[in-house]
């Protein structure tokens, strides 16, 4: 399952937003993958605002690492924001399902890591 918001901001808006507010629910955010700048500095026309943000709370990634190391490879948490139609879109892959195909004892987990990570998205679109 994947989490798609629609906002009335640019692709860049919503990122700063959330760089700004992500430490208030005690996440960080570790790298912004600027998708179309780095196609182009590949040498790829691409003209289409895509941005990843990889967003970690270590609180969380430690109690799943804690528990079963190849959690890490659903780790760090992606937010998407991008550019389709003339709209921007805020998406999330279900951290609950990711998860689940892994290790199903840490559902719980999971799905309150999955909130904070809406409510982040529902505060900055």
């Amino acid at each position: 399952m994947q989490y798609i918001e629609q906002s009335e901001k640019s692709v860049q808006e919503v990122v700063n937003n959330i760089q700004e507010i992500a430490s208030n629910y005690k996440f960080g955010v570790l790298h912004v993958h600027n998708v179309k700048e780095t196609l182009n500095s590949k040498g790829v026309d691409f003209d289409k605002e895509c941005q990843i943000l990889d967003i970690c709370n270590p609180n969380y990634a430690k109690q799943f690492l804690g528990e079963d190391m190849s959690l890490s490879s659903v780790m760090p948490c992606k937010i998407t924001v991008y550019t389709d139609k003339e709209e921007t879109n805020i998406t999330l892959n279900s951290l609950v399902q990711l998860v689940d195909d892994i290790n199903p004892d840490m559902i719980d987990l999971a799905q309150e890591v999955q909130n904070t990570l809406l409510e982040i998205i529902d505060e900055v679109k």
